[in-house]
């Protein structure tokens, strides 16, 4: 009774969604297929004799029921669409598959990466004949952070943990190099001293090796897109975190991004960046171009952005012009209360990225492919 009832529960709210102006057709057409999914299946479980088997139906009923958070997220107002046209740019250097980016509005202070089953399209595609052609990128971020592009830097973070876990990057790092080889890491046991522990303990750490290399992988990709706000941010969000069993500790998440933009050799971004290599990818490098916004901002007017590179540079220099116009404030600025520096100077990185949309959409329409 309950799995009827919450499937036609779930393709209640997705009819209800349908009713929504979107802001991409793809997005339309995703949640088309996924209430094509729900319909299909409701027909399959009607009768005395289901058509298909039970445990087969919940999964995928659970699976459209997550998927559902994220379009609720993604068809309101409160969506990003600025931070979103940036990471789909992003996105879309890594793969040549159809990409959605969708997103959802949490209460927390935490940003999440949730990516969509593989094995759910494939049996969606296998049981009910239905092919779900985008490929969803599952972002969750706080609700106050929702037009504030400057305060969603981490977004670029997550979708370092989508390229990874698409792409298993970290996982190919844990056969090139296993936990008990190295390089080591900060916070962790060496791995002369792992390749000396029982096996009980080696069972224990190799995840946590696993997990604080897909951080580092995602701090790095953050900081390929956005220079040095990737540790900028960081800093003011968890200045002086501790290591944990699925996050390094700050300072050093703060050195392997120096290492990085500085151009120095650590054993652990060598690493990941043959990881990459083998799996056929390129090597992460700096994909931001950097803006001098003083002149704009100082006037409080909007950059205009000539280049994807420049987009993502305009998150570098704008969390630098924000930092700077908080603690120093000159010509304008120094008669703004903090409130209005910040709400103004994320206002205007908004305008910026929105006038670059509408001119790529503009030059779409009027120079078709």
């Amino acid at each position: 009774m309950l799995l009827k009832s919450n499937l036609r529960l779930l393709l209640a709210q997705l009819d209800g969604l349908a009713e929504t102006p979107y802001f991409s057709q793809e997005l339309d057409e995703y949640l088309g297929q996924l209430r094509s999914t729900l319909k299909a299946l409701l027909s399959k479980l009607d009768g005395n004799i289901p058509t298909i088997n039970t445990e087969i139906a919940r999964l995928i009923g659970d699976h459209v029921w997550e998927l559902t958070q994220y379009l609720t997220g993604s068809t309101t107002k409160r969506i990003p669409y600025e931070v979103v046209f940036a990471i789909e740019q992003a996105a879309s250097e890594w793969t040549n598959r159809k990409l959605l980016i969708a997103t959802a509005i949490g209460q927390d202070a935490n940003f999440y990466f949730h990516g969509g089953s593989q094995e759910f399209f494939q049996i969606v595609e296998k049981e009910l004949g239905i092919a779900i052609s985008s490929q969803p990128v599952q972002i969750a971020l706080p609700y106050i952070y929702r037009h504030k592009p400057l305060f969603c830097i981490p977004l670029f973070h997550e979708l370092g943990h989508f390229v990874d876990s698409a792409n298993e990057v970290v996982l190919t790092s844990m056969l090139i190099s296993p936990e008990d080889v190295g390089p080591d890491l900060p916070d962790l046991p060496s791995s002369a001293k792992i390749a000396k522990m029982s096996g009980t303990d080696r069972s224990y750490i190799k995840p946590i090796v696993r997990k604080h290399r897909a951080e580092y992988f995602a701090d790095v990709f953050c900081a390929a897109y956005v220079g040095q706000a990737a540790k900028g941010f960081l800093e003011e969000f968890s200045p002086n975190d501790e290591a944990t069993g699925t996050h390094p500790g700050s300072d050093a998440r703060y050195a392997l991004i120096d290492d990085f933009l500085n151009d120095r050799t650590n054993p652990i971004l060598e690493l990941l960046q043959n990881s990459l290599a083998t799996r056929g990818l390129k090597k992460l490098s700096k994909r931001y171009v950097p803006v001098q916004l003083d002149d704009a901002f100082g006037d409080v007017r909007p950059y205009s952005l000539k280049s994807n590179e420049e987009v993502y540079g305009l998150f570098d220099a704008g969390w630098r012009y924000l930092k700077s116009a908080w603690t120093n404030p000159t010509g304008l600025w120094a008669n703004l209360a903090e409130e209005d520096i910040e709400r103004i100077a994320n206002d205007l990185a908004e305008k910026s990225i929105r006038n670059r949309m509408i001119l790529e959409g503009w030059n779409a329409s009027a120079y078709p492919p």
